[in-house]
């Protein structure tokens, strides 16, 4: 059996599918790090301001200051 023939896991040859999904781990956990941080640490106080700053663009975009 020639090795280019072997499939991971995935279902593809390279590896290419393994980093893949190795970010979106990597993502996932900085992501779940900055919550714990921010509600250990900080009582939410990042993640209340970037809701509410994230609502103003909404609202300024679509038209409904």
């Amino acid at each position: 059996m020639l090795l280019s023939t072997i499939k991971n896991v995935y279902g593809r040859r390279s590896a290419c599918a393994i980093a893949l999904a190795m970010r979106y781990v990597i993502v996932i956990a900085a992501i779940a790090f900055f919550l714990i941080w921010d509600g250990l640490y900080n009582q939410g106080r990042y993640l209340d301001i970037s809701v509410r700053e994230l609502n103003h663009v909404v609202r300024y975009v679509t038209g409904k200051a």
